[in-house]
């Protein structure tokens, strides 16, 4: 990021420049907010209809399927809805404009956006094996990017506009306020000035607020006390490399199949298929459906042995890889949090027998944040987001810290740019 003269969003002259950028500010906030709750209450509708609103550790915290057949049902059925209409869109529609297209200056069409986040958000709670995270980025930076111009504001403060909207979808959606605005500011910007930190920071509070009756004023994951020790230390500081190479080999594998999606006739046959046997995997396994909260959650919580939760891990590889290279369209964020944390739990249980003592929900917490920065090439926002998700505070800032920057020093090695600087990138539309 940088800040120089040139990259600097332009002054306003007099108030009345700064009271259409307040109402402008206030006007995307209470848009995005209204976007969250839109595909926030689809998705708690399908899922509730779907697999019932008995509490348990499945999906957003519900039972566990029965019938046990009931996954390779709703899969099939999530393929071939998904299929249908992602073929329509791209048919008959106007192309669909990504969230960076859509801050670059790029129209993104109204109807054409709303029906694919749908499309999305429904595919998740279908049970589908891939982040929802996009969706409420996609329609709020579509928001956003309508009310602009109504205000007149010049390329620059349009442009930290959308992409503030973008970021506080994120941030609404998983309750993130600011991980959100520096979602905005890290990667969609890529570069810091006060004046878009103002904005992005009140953007994402004022979603977060309007999405407040739907989604809870708490964190994601509800995890147990932690603690650091040096056992703790020195796992982080072994754990994040390999975090890192596990995460570059993800976001390799889902940006290669991601640019050979089927199209055509082709995504009719290969998204259902796809999503079949994904449903069939989920019917023995069900923990490893949905954007990946069920997982997380488990691992955070240990409540899987060491084997199946690495099991797991691979599998949500698999699932989510062949599920986005097959047509559909989702993030990679919340998967990357669950397949970090199985990983960091199992690793927690073979640690213990080298040195006791590392808290093993800790270890999943902190491998899940090395994983997920690895994947979005995003350490601050990373580490924001893994802290609001578990609601940890400063307690595990410096194994963190640690493990992080091991996984982005191994992700660099990997990838061969070595000391070259980073280029953002957005978890969802690769």
């Amino acid at each position: 990021m940088t800040g120089d003269a040139r990259h600097r969003p332009r002054r306003f002259a007099g108030l009345g420049g700064l009271l259409r950028l307040g109402l402008a500010t206030l006007a995307v906030g209470l848009a995005t907010g209204l976007a969250v709750l839109l595909l926030v209450w689809i998705v708690h509708t399908v899922e509730h209809l779907v697999w019932g609103t008995a509490e348990g550790p499945f999906l957003d915290g519900l039972a566990l399927p029965s019938p046990w057949w009931l996954p390779m049902v709703s899969l099939t059925a999530a393929g071939v809805i998904a299929a249908v209409g992602w073929y329509l869109l791209r048919r008959f529609g106007r192309r669909i404009a990504s969230v960076e297209e859509g801050v670059a200056g790029h129209r993104m069409p109204l109807w054409e956006t709303l029906a694919d986040t749908v499309i999305q958000v429904s595919s998740v709670g279908l049970g589908a094996s891939i982040g929802k995270e996009v969706a409420p980025r996609e329609l709020s930076a579509m928001a956003a990017s309508k009310l602009v111009g109504w205000f007149r504001l010049d390329a620059r403060w349009a442009t930290i506009l959308i992409a503030s909207a973008a970021g506080a979808g994120l941030a609404g959606v998983y309750n993130v306020p600011l991980a959100g605005a520096l979602f905005a500011i890290e990667i969609l910007l890529a570069r810091f000035s006060a004046g878009a930190a103002v904005v992005a920071l009140l953007v994402s509070a004022i979603a977060t607020t309007v999405a407040r009756p739907l989604v809870a004023d708490e964190s994601l994951y509800r995890v147990a006390a932690v603690e650091v020790s040096p056992s703790l230390i020195v796992a982080a500081l072994l754990i994040g490399p390999l975090m890192g190479w596990g995460a570059t080999s993800f976001s390799a594998v889902t940006a290669r199949l991601a640019t050979r999606r089927p199209t055509g006739w082709k995504l009719l046959v290969a998204l259902p298929l796809t999503f079949a046997a994904v449903g069939v995997l989920g019917s023995f396994f069900p923990l490893l459906l949905g954007n990946g909260r069920a997982l997380a959650t488990a691992g955070f919580d240990l409540a899987q042995p060491a084997y199946l939760l690495l099991a797991l891990a691979v599998m949500k590889y698999i699932a989510t890889s062949i599920s986005l290279g097959s047509g559909a369209i989702g993030g990679t964020l919340q998967p990357s949090v669950a397949i970090g944390a199985a990983l960091g739990a199992a690793a927690a249980a073979g640690w213990s027998f080298i040195w006791p003592g590392a808290d093993g929900t800790a270890l999943a917490i902190v491998a899940a944040g090395a994983f997920l920065a690895a994947t979005m090439r995003a350490p601050f926002t990373a580490i924001a987001l893994i802290i609001e998700f578990t609601g940890t505070g400063f307690t595990l800032l410096v194994p963190i810290f640690l493990a992080v920057a091991g996984s982005l020093a191994a992700s660099r090695l990997t990838t061969g740019e070595g000391l070259r600087r980073f280029a953002p990138i957005d978890p969802g539309r690769e």
